[in-house]
């Protein structure tokens, strides 16, 4: 399956923070101005490639995201590590640590992460 673009990957931020929406509802909560039509082919893509689905409810459609967050999540997690590090999880978790500044918070649960055994 083809990565999600901006504009997928802000549908379905919406639809993982609350779901279904109607599209009006989606362009409402949309962190940026997108057209309706817009909107509506993004919508019927995603739908064709298996991103989300949709139902009929009354004369609208209303849609939810097919993957769990986590799951999308974990998928673009690991292609991020196997473009940028082959592969090793460790290796751009430990770049990202170097690369970011952390909270001390952050840093503390980090270290309770690293410490605990699964």
């Amino acid at each position: 399956m083809d990565q999600p673009n901006q504009n997928e990957l802000e549908v379905l931020r919406l639809l993982w923070e609350d779901a279904p929406q109607k599209p009006a509802e989606i362009q409402d909560a949309f962190g940026w101005d997108i057209d309706n039509g817009t909107l509506r082919s993004v919508l019927v893509g995603m739908v064709e490639r298996g991103l989300l689905t949709r139902k009929r409810v009354g004369r609208a459609y209303v849609y939810s995201p097919k993957l769990r967050r986590e799951t999308h999540f974990r998928q673009m997690v690991r292609r991020l590590a196997d473009v940028f590090t082959g592969g090793s999880m460790g290796q751009l978790l430990m770049e990202l640590a170097e690369k970011e500044r952390l909270t001390p918070e952050e840093l503390k649960q980090l270290k309770k992460i690293a410490n605990s055994e699964k």
